[in-house]
């Protein structure tokens, strides 16, 4: 960490040592802000709140270890408290580092005992926040990077990863690097794995959110691409789940099988946090092609106050809808200053699965030549080996301060001229933040493609995350202590509303924090949260695994 994100860190978690002595309801803290309930839990200097020695024995039968806050956090402790979006950071009263199935349990017995408040983490990347909470003892999955690779897969035929929830994905895909094979004439078969872009993210809740990839649309979302997860269950048993049912170790040490998929089902894009603790995920893999295409192009969005982008995001918008599945990759609009003169980009970062000879290579040769105002000032054309070779080029987000809002992009959107033109205003916007030090921009991942391929209601995934063009993430930033929160906060619900005009539905991994229709918007119709609500009652009846928008976090009256 850096001097200044210390003392933001210290600065947020000084001011947030409050916790919640019963379930109630906030006060609204801004117009439009959503009210929120929370569980009852014991929670630090409450009666029944465990002692120190009790912590202590606790971290003293774990392989790993837990740390706690007292009145010297060690720096540890402060590094895996911040959040990836520093607005959302709490402080937590522990991080137990587990290390094994047998940690987790350990931690998930001992909370439930004494009725603690519990987070999940593996790489802190959720912007809203569910991986943390005030006075919580997280289960920090960070040190579980076990990783183990199967090629004679008789459930995939270019086989399976099996890796642990600790992984980031520049983690799995260094390792899947190194896979090679030959077929019958000698060629060298290497693979791949459908996972994220950035390289610090983990597959936790990546995955139970649904899981977009550079080149999923080629092979689906992650949840498409899970054959089997071990999952510690909220009364502390470990199950391994998979399209078979689940079998269920007993504390006996007795195995019991059934064929109840309903939580593999549930955890296949109903969203982390809230089923239980994943411990690991067996994906399938894939082959590779020859090799990995990239390309980057901007154009500016102003020069000398001119318009000069209108047209240009029209003409990509137009000329994405019409790749193949072999492109993928990212869209983004942002409104920082390039020059004195100009203000503003538009920009692409395309992956191009395949080789040289395909004829999908041409349909982006209009994206290259598109200089009409002379303001392309980037154009990158690059050929990689491997999917690795293309990955570290990928540019990692960092650390901010920021509120997103995100929906998914139809291709009968772009389609529509007079919908496209009110999509193209709403990304001028961003040349017009509401002050000097903060920032608006959108990121859109391409869908689509073979993320289409899933039969309806084989997982709780959205229809809109799998018709869609974009899954497109709009965002907010502003510096750390301006002291001016509320302000930039209802900004941002502004521009959540105008991109609630444009994009359909919500992506469970990146959403709002302030939604009241949050269910129907994640999974888009109520018969699909029921489902899911069902199986939260079934297997976690209590609602001990708790977060923000999640499954039964309204249903907290038994808790």
């Amino acid at each position: 960490l850096t001097k200044s994100t210390t003392m933001i860190l210290l600065a947020v978690c000084m001011t947030s040592w409050v916790f919640m002595t019963q379930a109630a309801t906030t006060p609204e803290p801004g117009p439009h802000r959503q009210k929120r309930t929370e569980p009852s839990r014991v929670y630090p200097k409450m009666a029944g709140f465990p002692q120190d020695s009790e912590f202590d024995a606790l971290s003293a039968s774990l392989d790993g270890e837990l740390e706690y806050y007292n009145n010297s956090p060690n720096s540890t402790y402060w590094n895996d408290t911040l959040m990836y979006n520093i607005r959302t950071t709490k402080t937590v009263f522990a991080h137990a580092y587990v290390t094994s199935v047998e940690d987790v349990q350990k931690v998930v017995r001992f909370t439930k005992k004494h009725n603690l408040m519990v987070a999940v983490r593996s790489s802190g990347h959720s912007y809203i926040g569910r991986s943390t909470h005030d006075g919580s003892v997280v289960i920090n999955l960070a040190r579980m990077k076990g990783r183990k690779f199967n090629l004679n897969s008789v459930r995939n035929q270019a086989g399976e990863a099996t890796v642990e929830s600790g992984n980031s994905w520049m983690d799995v895909y260094s390792a899947v690097d190194q896979l090679m094979t030959h077929d019958d004439l000698g060629n060298p078969q290497r693979r791949v794995i459908i996972g994220g872009s950035a390289h610090t993210v983990a597959m936790g809740g990546y995955t139970q959110g649904g899981g977009h990839s550079p080149i999923g649309r080629m092979f689906g979302l992650a949840v498409d691409n899970l054959l089997e997860a071990t999952i510690v269950l909220a009364d502390g048993r470990k199950a391994i789940l998979s399209a078979q049912g689940m079998d269920i170790t007993e504390d006996d040490g007795t195995v019991t099988h059934s064929n109840d998929t309903s939580l593999f089902w549930a955890i296949r894009g109903g969203g982390g946090g809230t089923w239980g603790v994943i411990t690991d995920f067996t994906f399938k893999l894939h082959y590779a092609p020859r090799r990995f295409r990239n390309v980057a192009l901007s154009w500016a969005l102003t020069y000398k106050g001119q318009d000069i982008g209108s047209d240009t995001l029209r003409f990509v918008l137009r000329e994405l809808n019409k790749l193949s599945p072999q492109w993928g990759g990212y869209f983004s609009v942002g409104g920082y200053p390039l020059s004195a003169d100009a203000k503003g980009s538009v920009s692409l970062f395309l992956n191009h699965y395949g080789s040289d000879g395909d004829a999908s290579n041409d349909e982006i040769n209009a994206l290259l030549a598109h200089n009409t105002f002379q303001h392309q000032y980037v154009k990158s054309d690059k050929t990689y080996p491997t999917f690795l070779g293309y990955e570290n080029n990928a540019i990692d987000a960092a650390q901010a301060y920021l509120y997103i809002a995100d929906g998914f992009i139809q291709p009968t959107l772009i389609n529509n001229s007079t919908q496209l033109d009110e999509l193209v205003k709403f990304f001028l916007m961003s040349l017009n933040p509401p002050s000097n030090d903060s920032t608006y921009g959108c990121t859109g991942t391409m869908i689509g493609g073979k993320i289409q391929d899933a039969a309806n209601g084989e997982t709780p995934v959205n229809s809109k995350f799998r018709s869609g063009l974009l899954a497109l993430t709009c965002g907010l930033s502003w510096p750390y202590g301006t002291g001016r929160d509320d302000f930039f906060i209802g900004n941002a619900l502004g521009m959540r509303d105008e991109l609630a005009k444009h994009g359909e539905g919500s992506y469970y991994n990146e959403p709002a924090e302030d939604m009241d229709n949050w269910k129907t918007q994640f999974w888009g119709d109520d018969d699909t949260y029921q489902r899911l609500l069902t199986t939260k009652r079934k297997w976690d009846p209590d609602h001990f695994f708790w977060c923000h928008n999640c499954v039964g976090s309204d249903d907290v009256t038994s808790a």
